[in-house]
């Protein structure tokens, strides 16, 4: 495994897409100590600008405003390069390709990279979290199988690159990601000679 260091990501983002438990917030935060590049978890950034936890903003207002949220954060990131975002590790939400404009705005402001996992790897992982509003039900674990069969296609329209994180520690997703943004950076520089 290599040491990870700073990438020349051409002023764009390197984003984390997949479901919950997908290992997004984890891989993101390791990312962003091993590049330099400041992490925006989009969920974190969304619970700081409203006051309260993402659980209370679905039941006060619903999924479809949670997911106007997303796009309105995407569109502010893509509007403003530099400042106060810049280039950055963005780790997403489970559902931020729901909307064709997000996958749209994600290809556009950088490398993303699908960190796939099965349904039994996401269910070990986010059984305890109690801060999972589309889990909070009967079942998760069929709740997860059909969230994974509805967001497949969508994960895989927006992407760049899928990886299968079920069997990989942080540290191989960490360097496989990393290996995949430096080739994906580098292009786009050849490309610009």
């Amino acid at each position: 495994m290599t040491f990870c260091r700073p990438i020349d990501t051409q002023g764009r983002s390197i984003i984390l897409i997949g479901m919950m438990g997908s290992g997004k917030t984890t891989v993101g935060k390791e990312l962003s100590r091993l590049t330099g590049l400041p992490l925006l978890d989009m969920d974190s950034i969304i619970e700081e600008q409203l006051g309260k936890p993402i659980p209370e903003i679905f039941r006060e207002s619903g999924e479809s405003h949670f997911r106007a949220l997303e796009t309105a954060l995407l569109r502010y990131i893509e509007s403003s390069p530099h400042a106060p975002y810049g280039s950055a590790i963005i780790s997403t939400g489970g559902g931020v390709v729901l909307s064709p404009v997000n996958r749209s705005i994600l290809k556009r402001i950088g490398f993303v990279t699908w960190l796939d996992v099965d349904a039994d790897v996401v269910l070990e992982r986010t059984s305890r979290a109690t801060n999972r509003p589309l889990l909070n039900r009967d079942n998760p674990k069929a709740i997860i199988e059909q969230l994974i069969e509805q967001r497949s296609h969508l994960y895989a329209d927006a992407c760049h690159v899928k990886i299968e994180t079920g069997n990989l520690s942080v540290l191989e997703v960490v360097d496989v990601v990393h290996k995949a943004a430096t080739e994906f950076f580098s292009h786009i520089e050849q490309t610009k000679l």
